[in-house]
């Protein structure tokens, strides 16, 4: 387990990301990683076991982030009233570009976690968070279903279908590096795309 209080680690950890990000999770060299650290291999193997649980922990700021995300989705949709309940299902273009600021908080660490996390635990990270964004949302949808407010038969698999695919938009300019005036007009494109109104047969307004 790594010593995150050793002042070796932020070095170690700035180093490692700069080579996974140049030559990507098989092409990095740990002796790099150390020699461009200044530290040597044995203090590395003190504190990681592995290549795989120093990549880990390279990206564990983007994986607490996307963790927090889903967390912040959930609630007893029970005690929201109308509007509060269908407002997350109308999200525009600041909401879209609220997400990306908060992606842009931790950009390198989830670029590598898109691009370099195959062969780690979180290979598989992209399809989980669309199931835990699935659990958090599905409620949602249910109870607008049951009051009335949304007329669209979605199931729960197709919400998850549609949320990996929401979901991989916000994915993509940071697998392209994509600068900041790009993923200010993709935020007007996911607009543009996803009518969650239309998808699920809500209200064209909020309701008061």
């Amino acid at each position: 387990m790594a010593n995150r209080n050793h002042s070796i680690d932020p070095v170690l950890l700035k180093s490692a990301q700069a080579q996974f990000l140049q030559k990507g999770f098989s092409g990095a060299s740990l002796q790099e990683i150390c020699q461009n650290a200044g530290v040597t291999t044995g203090a590395l193997y003190i504190r990681y076991r592995s290549k795989e649980a120093l990549l880990e922990a390279v990206v564990q700021e983007a994986v607490d982030l996307l963790e927090q995300i889903a967390a912040s989705a959930a609630a007893d949709v029970s005690t929201l009233s109308d509007r509060a309940l269908l407002k997350p299902w109308y999200s525009g273009v600041p909401e879209i570009a609220g997400f990306f600021a908060l992606f842009d908080s931790v950009r390198e660490p989830f670029r590598l976690l898109l691009t370099c996390s195959d062969g780690t635990k979180y290979c598989n990270f992209r399809h989980d968070f669309a199931d835990r964004m699935t659990d958090a949302d599905y409620p949602y949808l249910l109870e607008a279903q049951r009051r009335g407010l949304a007329t669209e038969p979605i199931s729960r698999a197709e919400l998850h279908s549609l949320l990996t695919a929401y979901w991989s938009l916000f994915y993509e300019p940071y697998i392209h590096n994509m600068a900041a005036d790009e993923i200010k007009q993709h935020c007007i494109t996911i607009e543009k795309l996803f009518n969650w109104r239309s998808a699920l047969g809500l209200p064209e307004c909020l309701p008061d």
